[in-house]
């Protein structure tokens, strides 16, 4: 193994030496695979093994616990018929490679059509009805991972390191506050139409390490973010309330609530941020959340 691995942190050139190890240790072929995804993990795909990969960072304290938790809740989400993606369990994992840990699950080829927000907000009413599982779940704390990125931070400005960490201080006091005066129950913690698969006529939530127990307000918000953040038409916002049953933006921790997610997509995008598009969109979510522009046009990456 590469000894400077465990603090190279992920990059493509990290995670994909990660994923070509960890695939000749499980006796699958990593030729031609796709990288779909660079953020939290690596995702890849291998159409031809019908597999896909997920390399996760190695510089978190908790990373064992946060992927056992990840397959535990995928494998009690199959046992409850609840659509989604489970892990392959005739791999063994997961696998440590390169100093991550990588782990194997079942590959979804891309469907026919792209599901929609109602079916978003139709999975997260169903995933909210599930009760709890008869493991322990973490309380939702979004800002252990933020400290964890900025104490991390490297290639971007100190001054807009520094304005973050800021920024998480005065809100994450609040953002508890908030969380204490609700009622929880499970959430999803990331639930995004990016984290939607099709199969055929089916639609399924995916990627579950983000879940937790809290307010189920949080998994409505990045929809509504996304209106102004996103240019998302208002009526497909509306769908997406009609089909849930709440308008978030309707709560009065609305805006508290929206202020912790923002810094949380900042400080997700601030991990690749080094260069090109990336870079540029950091540096237009810094200028609105300094400016407190609300309105600002973001970019999804």
């Amino acid at each position: 193994m590469n000894a400077s691995a465990h603090h190279e942190g992920l990059t493509r050139a990290s995670a994909t030496r990660a994923l070509v190890a960890a695939c000749t240790s499980a006796g699958l072929s990593a030729h031609q695979a796709e990288l779909l995804r660079l953020g939290e993990n690596a995702i890849y795909a291998l159409p031809r093994e019908g597999v896909a990969v997920r390399v996760a960072r190695s510089d978190t304290g908790d990373i064992e616990a946060k992927v056992a938790k990840e397959l535990a809740v995928a494998r009690w989400l199959r046992a409850q018929d609840f659509p989604g993606v489970g892990p392959r369990d005739d791999i063994p994992q997961p696998l440590r490679s390169e100093g991550k840990l990588v782990t194997f699950w079942e590959y979804i080829p891309p469907g026919r059509a792209e599901p929609r927000l109602t079916d978003l907000a139709m999975l997260l009413r169903a995933f909210h009805a599930l009760p709890e599982p008869g493991f322990v779940l973490p309380a939702l704390d979004p800002f252990a991972t933020m400290w964890r990125r900025l104490e991390r931070a490297h290639g971007v400005k100190k001054q807009d390191v520094d304005f973050l960490s800021e920024a998480c201080a005065r809100s994450e006091a609040a953002f508890h506050e908030v969380v204490a005066q609700h009622p929880t129950s499970l959430v999803h913690g990331d639930a995004h139409r990016g984290n939607l698969l099709g199969r055929g006529d089916e639609v399924l939530l995916i990627d579950y390490e983000a879940v937790a127990v809290g307010p189920r307000s949080w998994d409505l918000l990045p929809t509504a973010i996304a209106v102004d953040r996103f240019a998302l038409p208002r009526p497909d916002y509306e769908a997406f309330c009609r089909s849930y049953g709440q308008d978030v933006t309707t709560s009065e921790d609305y805006e508290e609530l929206r202020t912790v997610r923002e810094l949380g997509m900042t400080t997700w995008l601030m991990q690749n941020a080094q260069s090109g598009a990336a870079a540029e969109e950091f540096a237009v979510r810094m200028e609105s959340l300094r400016k407190e522009d609300r309105e600002r046009h973001w970019h999804a990456l």
